[in-house]
């Protein structure tokens, strides 16, 4: 069973900014002058805190009971002022874990599949 991809992107400040733009230059791997720089190892602890029982390669992350090569899935990827989950065959409560886990961070979803930033 094929399922499209959906993006999921948070960072923290920034607010000022157009957050498509954002988007469009973490994408090309570019720093931007106003988003706070992330910890690596506070994103992690909040997955292991937050998404406890969900099975992780370091990139592959899924929820509790899900068959390894199937999905739901998300691919993470955690950069410098960034972390973006790319989910395929998720639920909403999948997502909505996933952005509790962010947002104890302090840090903002941006769903550029409908350019909305979320509070």
């Amino acid at each position: 069973m094929a399922s499209m991809s959906y993006n999921f992107a948070f960072w923290a400040g920034g607010d000022e900014l157009d957050p498509l733009s954002v988007y469009k230059q973490f994408g090309n791997g570019e720093h931007v002058a106003g988003i706070a720089s992330l910890s690596r190892e506070r994103v992690l602890a909040a997955i292991a805190d937050h998404l406890a029982g969900w099975p992780w390669d370091g990139q592959i992350l899924q929820p509790p009971g899900t068959n390894p090569d199937g999905v739901p899935a998300f691919d993470v990827s955690i950069g410098e002022q960034n972390v973006e989950f790319v989910g395929y065959g998720w639920e909403p409560e999948h997502a909505n874990a996933i952005i509790d886990a962010m947002h104890a961070l302090g840090l903002r979803l941006y769903d550029p599949q409908v350019d909305e930033r979320f509070a």
